[in-house]
């Protein structure tokens, strides 16, 4: 064994040392709504995946706007088992159960951008919308005062927000406003509407065509505010009304060119810092310090700077989008790595497998070589034993049939003396030959036994041959397996005597070696006693009856109860019929042919199954018993998973039902009539009489389709099956 463990431990020192990488989290991102600022955030993560010592793995969602969605999108996030959650909420409150789902599962939260208070998280970030709000105060009074001069009147200022749902409309607001509460020479109006394009367009349009005053306008992004500024072209007050967003991105028809060219008064550059998020969330999965409120810088763009800023942020977006490139080409040749990686593994792992393979060969072939010792010397103890045995018993056969023939011809008997020792002899010549005769017998089946074992040890064909011979019965003429199961010996050979000229007989002495033994042969039908040690022949009767493989068999119990609540229990447990001590030969050979016919008949209310079930619509048209049932459902589903492989064999579909390939061919034999491989020719053959009649394909595909190797061999097989070829069933 020391070289067998040797090859084992090396595998596993291999597999081991081959098995480390680089340890890759899984970061679930959950966007309220999509958009041009999220777009870069989302960029900003992705290029930041491999900057760290841990690998990350991003999924990103987009909800589009739509609490309901992020709701559901964040629990397909939890299923698919991201190791932490990044999240922008829709609403506050709305999504509240769903992150309480998700703390309960012991998964860390980020907030992004917006916050949820009534939720325990481990840290948020995003721009300190407090601040921007500020911000953009401080410039709208700045502006108010250096271009806005109206004629007897305050300078006025609008500002446009959203419902005042989510805690950046809330914030900004509360700074904008703190900044214009400190200004009572500027009048102020808030204004809620969507946070959209149309939103701020429509609003301000309503306001203009009422005639509302008003100089400068603040909307909480520059999308919307681009809608405000049609609202003002519309009405040709553009060089009147001042225009002022948030969000500053780079792009063409984005912020910040808006400011360069006019369009927008001012934009504030609200941070995105997609790479900060990614550095946050692998502190907190590596048990690293880490701040609970992150808040990045934002910048205030008006046009004296704006140019600046656009080549800045340019160069960073070229940089980011550089990172990612390498990264996807980087990825690929670490998957080309892996590969090369895993094919060496493969080689490696079956030269070792073929080594051990070699080892295992020789160790067998030295077990055959000392068990073909062994068992040529139990044939000579054998051979000692039965000669020793003649000898010992023919003295006192000889001394007890002397004297009593002598007494029998010479002694002066009385008549009723007389036919006494008449039938004392009788019997003691029925024991001599009883005894001769199976002394005889052994000693000459000894031999035969002792030629086919030394056969069957050098040759593992011959193995195969005799269980074909003795398990695989496929003639009519053969004999069906009883299997007597009985702790008295002198009634198992009893019933041996009685049964062998018509049956093919195994043996067992209880019950539990019974059931190994009915698993190994599956019999044809059982004959078992009640009372046994180890395992009664209730219990072995109910097991029987509950295995898939051996359920189909019918089981004789005999026994000496013989009351009516000890024949229910009998039934109870499964019992086919009953049979009380003492009997006759007549009536056990009559019921045990009876059990036979039975199934027998119910052969054919099997092969007509799969027509009954399509005409009846009736899954229980067969009075099968729950395992059979189970096991003909498994049997035909199976078969129709692998219907369409042309190298389809019996081993395959025994290894998908936990069955041997013996134990299969002998269940469904017993159960249809038909072998396996009879059975799966004929269901294929069902099958494509339907394609025939209900499909447009050529003959040639249907036959590929069920598994036939060629049309012409599946012709030949439908024509026998039903009497005609597959182009007749066509037209």
């Amino acid at each position: 064994m020391k070289p067998f463990f040797s090859l084992f431990l090396l595998l596993l020192l291999l597999l081991a040392s081959c098995g480390k990488s680089t340890k890759t989290y899984t970061i679930g991102v959950s966007q309220c709504v999509g958009g041009p600022w999220r777009e870069k955030v989302n960029m900003e993560m992705r290029s930041a995946q491999h900057l760290y010592n841990a690998d990350v793995k991003l999924i990103i969602r987009d909800a589009d706007n739509d609490t309901e969605l992020q709701g559901r999108q964040i629990d397909s996030l939890i299923r698919m088992g991201v190791d932490l959650l990044v999240v922008s909420p829709n609403e506050n409150g709305s999504l509240t159960q769903v992150l309480r789902h998700v703390e309960a599962k012991g998964i860390p939260v980020v907030f992004f951008d917006r916050e949820i208070n009534t939720i325990k998280y481990h840290a948020s970030i995003g721009g300190d919308n407090v601040v921007a709000g500020k911000a953009m105060g401080d410039y709208a009074v700045h502006l108010a005062r250096q271009t806005v001069k109206p004629a007897n009147r305050k300078p006025v200022v609008v500002e446009l927000t959203g419902e005042m749902k989510n805690s950046p409309d809330k914030e900004r607001f509360l700074g904008f406003s703190s900044v214009m509460k400190r200004h009572p020479e500027i009048t102020y109006r808030h204004i809620t509407t969507e946070w959209s394009y149309e939103g701020s367009y429509q609003t301000l349009k309503e306001m203009l065509a009422k005639g509302d005053e008003m100089d400068i306008v603040f909307c909480h992004s520059d999308h919307a505010a681009m809608g405000a500024r049609q609202a003002v072209e519309e009405a040709h007050r553009e060089k009147e009304i001042k225009i002022l967003g948030i969000d500053g991105l780079p792009g063409k028809d984005e912020g910040l060119e808006a400011v360069q060219k006019g369009i927008l008064a001012c934009t504030y550059i609200y941070p995105t810092h997609g790479e900060a998020i990614v550095e946050l969330a692998l502190k907190i999965l590596e048990g690293k310090p880490y701040p609970k409120h992150t808040y990045p810088a934002g910048q205030v763009v008006s046009p004296d700077n704006v140019d600046g800023v656009i080549l800045g942020t340019q160069a960073t977006q070229q940089q980011a989008q550089h990172l990612i490139t390498i990264q996807d080409k980087l990825e690929s040749y670490l998957g080309l790595y892996q590969l090369q990686r895993n094919l060496l593994m493969v080689a490696l792992v079956t030269i070792l497998l073929l080594i051990i393979s070699i080892l295992l060969i020789w160790r067998a072939v030295q077990q055959i070589r000392k068990a073909k010792r062994q068992i040529e010397q139990s044939n000579q103890e054998q051979t000692l034993f039965y000669t020793n045995a003649r000898h010992q018993l023919r003295t006192p056969l000889t001394l007890i049939d002397g004297p009593l023939k002598e007494l029998r011809d010479h002694g002066h008997l009385k008549d009723k003396n007389k036919e006494l020792v008449d039938i004392l002899y009788r019997n003691v010549q029925q024991l001599h030959d009883i005894i001769f005769g199976v002394l005889n017998f052994k000693n000459e089946n000894t031999r035969q036994i002792t030629d086919v074992s030394v056969q069957n040890v050098m040759k593992d064909s011959d193995v195969q041959n005799g269980i074909k011979n003795m398990l695989l019965k496929t003639d009519h003429d053969e004999l069906a397996t009883v299997l007597i199961v009985d702790d008295n010996k002198d009634m198992r050979q009893y019933l041996h005597t009685l049964l062998s000229a018509n049956y093919y007989v195994l043996e067992a002495d209880d019950g539990q070696s019974g059931l190994k033994l009915a698993r190994e042969s599956v019999p044809d039908i059982i004959v078992s006693d009640v009372m046994m040690p180890v395992m009664d022949g209730l219990q072995f009767c109910q097991h029987i009856k509950e295995d898939d493989i051996t359920s189909h068999i019918p089981v004789l119990l005999l026994t000496a109860r013989s009351t009516e609540e000890q024949f229910i229990e009998g039934y109870e447990h499964g019992a086919d019929a009953y049979i009380t001590k003492p009997f006759s030969a007549m009536m056990l050979t009559s019921r045990i042919q009876n059990l036979l016919q039975i199934r027998i008949k119910l052969h054919e209310k099997i092969r007509l199954q799969t027509e009954l079930e399509k005409k009846n619509n009736d899954k229980n048209i067969l009075e099968l018993s729950t395992p059979d049932r189970r096991f003909m459902d498994a049997f035909k589903e199976t078969i129709t998973k692998n219907m369409g492989n042309s190298h389809l064999k019996m081993e395959d579909l025994g290894a998908e039902l936990g069955m041997s390939r013996v134990q299969l061919y002998r269940k469904v034999k017993a159960l249809t009539g038909l072998t396996p491989k009879d059975l799966l020719r004929q269901i294929r053959l069902q099958q494509s009489y339907y394609l025939l009649q209900h499909t447009d394909k050529t003959i040639n595909e249907i036959a590929y389709e069920i598994g036939f190797g060629t049309p012409g061999y599946y012709s030949s097989c439908f024509k026998k099956q039903y009497g005609k070829y597959p182009t007749e069933v066509r037209k």
